[in-house]
């Protein structure tokens, strides 16, 4: 099981000191603390000094986990991991629609991503503080390269931290559906059918509506398609009364060649 306690700490190692940076070399706290649930919990004024403070932590743990993963750095590291579960409670009972501020410059509301990340650290913690992390650092682990299974396990973590980070989606998520878009098209596949708006507007626009449109009593009663055309019914009134108005709708839009038949009874009182 050593493999698998010497690639926890170096994991929290590298989410603390990531997410620490960004808090305390980010820019105004200020701004960065403002519309999270952070603001909400602790004022405008308090805000600003615990999240940078929060972000020495972190960057504090990450040399400690780095250079001597030590039981008391783990452990450390469990509870801040299980405080920041606490706080992801808080923000989504108090401020659901809010960020939490948790990692990098992007603010995003929150989700059941940010409970699976933080308890992902957590675990890694647990892990790292029960399998017996005081050993991992004798001799120091930039003294020695890890096994090969660290290093796998390692990188499986990371790619699962990055998953379940949605302020990192720009970096991967994003990129991956521009390219699933150019290589396929997403409606690639799906049937061809134009929209019956843009038959009706095609009608109206047409020569042969504004010829007949005096006569339409009604909106569509029904409509389908039949050789390259769209056919729309209506009601119709005549000077004979009561009739049945049928527009032709080429699907390609001409609306030049639009036909339109008026039926009476049983018999086509005329066609245009």
């Amino acid at each position: 099981m050593t493999w698998l306690a010497q690639a926890q700490p170096l994991f929290l190692a590298g989410v603390f000191g990531w997410s620490g940076t960004s808090k305390t070399l980010g820019g105004d706290p200020g701004g960065r603390v403002a519309g999270t649930a952070l603001h909400r919990l602790l004022g405008g004024r308090l805000a600003p000094p615990a999240y940078f403070l929060l972000g020495v932590t972190e960057i504090a743990l990450a040399v400690s986990l780095a250079v001597e993963p030590g039981r008391a750095s783990t452990l450390s590291a469990a509870v801040l991991s299980g405080g920041f579960l606490v706080y992801l409670g808080y923000a989504a009972v108090a401020t659901p629609q809010a960020s939490c501020g948790c990692l990098g410059k992007r603010k995003v509301r929150q989700s059941w991503r940010g409970f699976a990340r933080a308890g992902l650290l957590l675990a890694a913690a647990i892990v790292a503080a029960s399998v017996g992390a005081t050993s991992i650092g004798a001799p120091a682990w930039w003294h020695r390269p890890p096994p090969a299974g660290t290093i796998l396990l390692l990188l499986a973590e990371t790619a699962l931290f990055i998953t379940l980070s949605a302020e990192l989606d720009t970096l991967w998520l994003y990129p991956l559906r521009r390219l699933r878009v150019r290589v396929r098209h997403p409606l690639a596949g799906a049937p061809d059918v134009v929209p019956l708006q843009a038959t009706v507007r095609t009608l109206v626009r047409s020569v042969a509506w504004r010829e007949t449109s005096h006569m339409v009593v009604s909106d569509i009663l029904e409509h389908w398609d039949a050789d390259g055309h769209r056919i729309l019914v209506y009601n119709a009134r005549t000077p004979e009364g009561g009739a049945t108005a049928l527009f032709a709708v080429p699907l390609d839009g001409d609306a030049d060649a639009i036909r339109f038949t008026l039926v009476d009874d049983q018999e086509v009182v005329a066609i245009a």
